[in-house]
């Protein structure tokens, strides 16, 4: 563990002393990308600030805001947002997530490379969620003796695991490998040859929820058959290509762009009507 530490603050440091020179004109030239994506919210000062680190330790950087309005300790969400938007930023970008970071008496944080990308964020489950099958190589964070009370892990932790990766670093400095890290099984419906219990894994601005049903699981139990989907004593007995093949008040179910099961109301807010939130569950039963 101490080789690992020393290994990557030493090459931290020896890194911010030559940026103005031979890295700096490599950075201008492969345009580093840094997403974050967090449940710190906008009004105080914690993403500037992580922003003011990423930026002091790699000024060429572009950082881009996925969005810091994760309900407050919500994994599902943040899974749910990373595995629907991380590809269609250019490959090599490294992706910082800080949600519910400080989870458990010994938390502990993780970086990792999946499908050409990086991330960087706590060991709490949100990665094996959003990425899956994805994953290579994972490594623990090796952290310095000096920082053993860390508050602001996205700031004085992710960031500069991020700046690194992002100059051209390696995992293998970083951390040591690891293959023991959290994979909640959250994302897996239950079902039987006549219904499918599925779970609300994502409510957004809205008010549409986003089930852990993909349209290929559902046509497979289906058969073609009829069926209700219960949602908080409320039954859809039909499929929509889109909100508006639904008069406006009613709710509707459709398979989203994402290709999970969305349940919706055509020009009003399902959660608020109904009182249905992440985590709830939503059962569908075929004739």
């Amino acid at each position: 563990m101490q080789k690992y530490t020393k290994g990557f603050y030493i090459t931290f440091e020896v890194y911010k002393k030559i940026s103005t020179k031979g890295a700096f004109i490599s950075a201008i030239v492969n345009m580093p990308i840094i997403t974050l994506t967090s449940d710190m919210g906008t009004s105080g000062y914690y993403a500037g600030s992580v922003k003011a680190a990423i930026l002091n330790l790699l000024p060429t950087a572009t950082v881009v805001d996925i969005t810091h309005h994760i309900k407050p300790f919500h994994v599902s969400s943040a899974a749910f947002i990373i595995k629907n938007v991380y590809s269609q930023f250019p490959k090599g970008t490294v992706h910082i997530v800080s949600v519910d970071s400080l989870a458990g008496r010994n938390p502990r944080f993780l970086a990792m490379e999946a499908d050409g990308h990086y991330f960087v964020g706590p060991d709490n489950g949100l990665f094996s969620l959003a990425l899956d099958k994805l994953l290579g190589k994972v490594v623990e964070i090796s952290i310095a003796p000096e920082m053993n009370a860390i508050t602001f892990p996205a700031r004085d932790v992710f960031a500069k695991v991020a700046t690194y990766l992002a100059n051209g670093g390696t995992l293998d400095v970083v951390g040591k490998g690891v293959t023991d890290y959290q994979r909640p099984s959250a994302w897996q419906p239950t079902y039987d040859a006549n219904s499918i219990t599925a779970v609300v894994v994502y409510s957004d601005e809205y008010g549409n929820c986003i089930c852990n049903l993909d349209k290929a699981l559902f046509a497979q139990i289906a058969k073609g058959r009829p069926f209700v989907i219960d949602v908080k004593g409320y039954g859809i007995e039909a499929i929509s290509n889109s909100y508006s093949q639904s008069p406006k008040g009613e709710i509707v179910a459709m398979f989203s762009s994402s290709g999970m099961l969305e349940l919706a109301i055509n020009h009003g807010n399902l959660t608020e009507l109904i009182g249905i939130k992440e985590g709830d569950m939503v059962k569908i039963t075929f004739e």
